[in-house]
């Protein structure tokens, strides 16, 4: 309604008899002002077949090449990030914290490093779950950059409590105890 308003042949005309925007309208085609609508095509979840079945029933299934970094290797490397985090959470819990001169700032950092992969692994696996690539397209590309995005701020975040604060787990100790 508002967009036919203003985009009448009549008010196009009798705006381009001003001569201050004649050059401006010449290039446009006749009867619009060169007004164009944003589209968000690339934004739009992507279609899906009926039933999710793309071909025919007696189609074989598309097997994906093998890849390691995406299987056991994937998995063992997210075991030891959780073996690794156990003993060094245990550490400041069982009096043995940064007042005891026994969990270094190095020890700290890496607690916190290895709590921030945890994580960042963990919001990826739903991200590729919940959001996936076939269905929601330009929509988990930018679910992933969110999420590296926030890991690497978190990261800077672990960088200066670690070297200009009192560190991580001094910081929940002292939370505690408040």
């Amino acid at each position: 309604m508002f967009r036919s308003t203003l985009l009448q042949p009549s008010l196009t005309r009798a705006l381009a008899s001003r001569s201050l925007l004649r050059p401006a309208l010449s290039a446009t085609p006749a009867g619009t002002l060169g007004l164009r609508a944003l589209s968000f095509k690339s934004l739009r979840l992507i279609p899906q077949p009926p039933g999710g079945i793309v071909g025919s029933v007696n189609d074989p299934v598309a097997v994906p090449l093998p890849d390691a970094s995406h299987g056991s290797y994937h998995w063992s490397f997210e075991r030891l990030i959780v073996l690794g985090i156990v003993p060094l959470t245990v550490l400041p819990l069982a009096g043995l914290g940064p007042a005891s001169g026994l969990f270094t700032p190095v020890l700290d950092a890496t607690l916190g490093s290895l709590v921030l992969l945890h994580s960042h692994l963990g919001f990826e696996s739903c991200i590729i779950d919940y959001i996936p690539k076939r269905v929601y397209g330009v929509w988990h590309k930018i679910a992933i950059y969110g999420l590296w995005t926030g890991t690497a701020t978190a990261l800077f975040g672990i960088y200066k409590m670690e070297t200009e604060d009192i560190g991580l787990a001094s910081a929940v100790s002292a939370i505690w105890s408040a």
